[in-house]
């Protein structure tokens, strides 16, 4: 069973056009997210999916010259550019990372391999409760999905009744965790992975970029980490805990940002 992280990233986010390639402490977001990446043990390989508009050919340029490999397809739907970014590269398994969380952790990634490789056909699991607010205990930003491809097409099937499962891959799953896991159907074989303690970061911190703020909030966090702990060149979640622990002010930066949850609009919608 081999993983590969596949990568979302494109050009065109709404709230912070170019978000993945900004620069923290001399380096784009998309470039730390690779570094951190090939530090795990358990990946097979690390593509990047980005997009076939012109805007994202800085993306592909950007790749180029740190010899990643990268698949260009659907700007609209996500589920189709995956799948096909699979095809291309024989992917049957794959670790879903977007490109606006800098510190999706290798060590978070290798934990939850390990549990999907010790469960028998499981085809999807995630670290963030299916997306429940309630319920998760991890910082937003730290998320990871893993899933087979072959559920996703199932997925991509389901998406004809609606649309919003083409733009975000795991919520079909997560609906399924919450509607239908309790009444015994077995289109699915889903579960959430409780990691260890000191793997987890509060959700009250906001570790995503989503936001000019966000930006402002990591460049001062990776400004404050290094100047602790010069030797490192890399940033690790326990220390970073002690960190925002001392400096409680540093999360108030981006704190009061909201973070979107594409479940719990969907089910707003449906109930209205």
């Amino acid at each position: 069973m081999k993983f590969s992280a596949i990568i979302e990233a494109r050009m065109m986010s709404r709230r912070l056009p170019g978000k993945v390639l900004k620069r923290i402490e001399g380096k784009e977001v998309l470039k730390i997210i690779i570094e951190r990446l090939k530090l795990s043990k358990k990946l097979n390989n690390i593509v990047v999916a980005t997009t076939t508009n012109k805007k994202d050919d800085k993306i592909v340029s950007f790749l180029k010259k740190m010899n990643i490999s990268y698949y260009r397809g659907s700007n609209t739907s996500i589920v189709d550019r995956i799948i096909n970014c699979a095809q291309k590269f024989n992917i049957d398994y794959a670790c879903r990372v977007t490109a606006d969380n800098p510190l999706t952790d290798h060590s978070i990634i290798d934990y939850m391999i390990k549990n999907f490789e010790k469960s028998k056909k499981l085809d999807f699991t995630t670290n963030n409760y299916f997306g429940s607010n309630q319920k998760r205990k991890i910082a937003y930003g730290l998320d990871i999905n893993l899933f087979s491809i072959k559920s996703l097409k199932k997925v991509k099937k389901f998406s004809k009744k609606n649309k919003i499962f083409l733009e975000y891959p795991s919520l079909y799953y997560s609906l399924y965790y919450e509607y239908f896991n309790t009444q015994k159907k077995s289109t699915f074989n889903i579960k959430n992975i409780n990691l260890p303690k000191n793997l987890i970061l509060s959700k009250k911190y906001r570790l995503t970029i989503d936001s000019p703020r966000d930006l402002i909030f990591f460049k001062k966090i990776f400004n404050e980490y290094f100047k602790l702990n010069q030797t490192d060149d890399y940033i690790y979640l326990p220390k970073l805990k002690k960190l925002l622990r001392k400096k409680p002010e540093l999360a108030k930066i981006n704190s009061d940002i909201a973070h979107y949850n594409a479940a719990s609009d969907l089910l707003k919608k449906q109930s209205a």
